[in-house]
């Protein structure tokens, strides 16, 4: 099977905007690449994270459904942990609906410079989210609602096109040391600034988006 990624000028793999990239003058694990990787290079080295646990989340009314959400706390080894609200206003990841066969799905993420997230909004393709071009779209959209700002390229969940649908035993690892961590934990000192545009308010925002396949 042929798989299309979206160009990166149009909608890329991945876009992103950050703010205020700063980094510390010690390391805290530097030595653990992954995690900086898939999550504190878009940071300045610093890990992203919610502050709280258990995570509010409302599924939509039937959008998601809470075992598609709730894998990922199996998969942290009870690290990330969600407790389920009845109202988008009072959740802090929403799932919702939106129109259009372009890409499976789509998730819009806010975070501090402190390295707290702030909120995640999950809007999945209604026609074919659950179709044979879609892999497991609502837990690879969770993901990257709970921290995992990139995409891997080892035919797993994620992938940028969901790969075969498996949860990688990096991906676990990353978010039972992202969540061992404070949010702000410096990890590496290094900068890496791909696709950044700098804005003011002081709150980053990245936009992940899950293509379809073909």
């Amino acid at each position: 099977m042929t798989r299309r990624r979206l160009p990166l000028g149009i909608l890329g793999l991945m876009t992103l905007v950050l703010m205020s990239l700063g980094c510390g003058n010690d390391d805290h694990g530097g030595s653990n690449s992954f995690l900086f990787e898939n999550n504190a290079q878009f940071n300045g080295g610093r890990t992203v994270r919610w502050p709280r646990l258990p995570i509010r989340v409302f599924l939509g009314n039937g959008v998601a459904s809470s075992g598609e959400v709730t894998v990922w706390t199996s998969a942290s080894g009870g690290a990330v942990t969600f407790t389920f609200v009845g109202s988008a206003g009072s959740a802090e990841i929403s799932y919702a609906f939106r129109s259009g066969t372009d890409i499976c799905g789509v998730t819009q993420l806010e975070f501090l410079d402190s390295g707290e997230i702030t909120s995640a909004r999950v809007q999945v393709s209604q026609a074919i989210y659950r179709g044979p071009q879609c892999v497991r779209t609502v837990t690879h959209e969770t993901a990257h609602a709970i921290g995992f700002l990139s995409h891997t390229s080892d035919g797993g969940l994620m992938d940028d096109d969901g790969g075969n649908g498996e949860i990688t035993a990096p991906v676990s690892q990353m978010f039972r040391d992202l969540y061992s961590l404070a949010p702000g934990t410096v990890i590496n000192s290094e900068r890496r600034r791909p696709l950044v545009e700098r804005r003011g308010g002081g709150r980053n925002v990245m936009t992940f988006i899950h293509p379809v396949r073909h």
